[in-house]
């Protein structure tokens, strides 16, 4: 079994209408994260998930009259898109289908333990880095040129500092990179 420290992801989101087992599972979740935001209902949810920056999403399958397909369907869609984890008390198989169709890695049955989550977490894709250049070259459709390139990172990291609140750790995580390489950028002025 992998230790906790392998599994590490930069900002969590858990969703849960319970507040007794949203607590349980923030804590949990923490063990595994540099962050972890917590939502009590689905609009909650997708109004932090849509804040952007959410390396994984764990989220309970009925939340109270809405359904956390809500939030895995919206999770999908992001880019990059977050790894989802549902759980639930009581799930249907259509339950099921619909979750697998709206990306959903994996099914967690309520109650689960602390190990149950790691080997779930554990069997999920790391959270890869956008490779900035390859996105542009689809994009602009030739080699882009270096001022498209700087002009989009500066973009980037303008909209990474304001969505982390201006600090450069939590910054540098949501772009994938070193903290220091972060400081150099800024440094430059290239902001």
């Amino acid at each position: 079994m992998e230790g906790v420290n392998d599994l590490q992801f930069g900002r969590v989101l858990a969703v849960d209408d319970d507040p007794h087992v949203l607590r349980v599972l923030a804590r949990m979740l923490r063990r595994f994260a540099r962050e972890t935001l917590t939502a009590a209902s689905c609009d909650e949810g997708l109004e932090k998930l849509n804040g952007g920056g959410i390396d994984l999403l764990v989220v309970d399958v009925h939340l109270g009259e809405r359904h956390g397909v809500e939030l895995a369907r919206a999770a999908a869609h992001l880019h990059p898109a977050p790894a989802v984890v549902a759980v639930t008390g009581a799930a249907s198989p259509e339950d099921g289908l619909h979750l697998g169709r709206a990306g959903v890695a994996t099914l967690l049955e309520k109650p689960f333990t602390l190990e149950h989550l790691r080997s779930a977490l554990a069997q999920l894709e790391p959270p890869q880095p956008v490779e900035l250049e390859a996105v542009i070259r689809r994009l602009v459709g030739v080699r882009p040129m270096p001022e498209v390139l700087d002009t989009v990172r500066r973009s980037m990291v303008r909209e990474a500092l304001a969505r982390s609140g201006e600090t450069n750790s939590h910054a540098a995580g949501m772009l994938g990179i070193r903290r220091q390489h972060l400081s150099k950028i800024i440094e430059r002025g290239k902001v």
